[in-house]
């Protein structure tokens, strides 16, 4: 699914990730860890294809990558429905999209502007797009991050889910989790 040969990364001159090396297969589940400032986002962003001025070679078997940052790449001046709609990665029925709604605790909040609602629900809209994704590869930075515990089981289960339809998911997070997983340190 991915190998990673030699790769560098500097930031204002200053090396952040220097001569990494890892692959992951296919269904498997890395936990990409290491202290804040280690490179954990950067690093997904590379992977992602966001940033691209490194050095090494990266190895993608797929181009059908789904990337979630902490950017949750969402409008605040639109609705919760009208964000979902408006993401590109969006191609499912009407009833998936209330169905993940629903499991997300957001139907009543669908005619709702995104800058009234809590970073924890805005967090949930971003998460019903990972919901109705059939990706080959997940990047998940702080998955976990403002939500309860309720959020977070449902989470663990959807990657669990992903990596059972044969997905590869990379993840960052500082929070305990139920996951099994390969740790990646960085």
């Amino acid at each position: 699914m991915i190998k990673v040969e030699h790769l560098f990364y500097s930031f204002n001159d200053l090396p952040l990730l220097e001569d990494l090396n890892f692959e992951v297969k296919s269904s498997e589940i890395i936990h990409l860890k290491g202290v804040n400032g280690s490179g954990k986002s950067t690093l997904l962003k590379i992977l992602s294809g966001i940033l691209n001025n490194f050095q090494g070679k990266i190895l993608l078997s797929t181009d059908n990558v789904f990337f979630l940052g902490h950017n949750l790449g969402l409008k605040d001046s639109l609705t919760v429905n009208d964000n979902l709609l408006l993401d590109y990665r969006f191609n499912a029925e009407a009833e998936s999209l209330d169905e993940a709604c629903n499991i997300f605790d957001l139907n009543s909040l669908r005619d709702s502007k995104l800058f009234s609602l809590s970073q924890g629900q805005k967090k949930k809209v971003s998460l019903v797009q990972f919901f109705l994704s059939k990706c080959d590869l997940f990047l998940l930075d702080e998955p976990f991050a403002n939500l309860d515990k309720k959020g977070i089981e449902l989470i663990e289960n959807m990657i669990i889910d992903r990596q059972n339809q044969g997905a590869s998911i990379i993840f960052t997070s500082h929070e305990e989790h139920n996951i099994s997983s390969r740790e990646l340190i960085l």
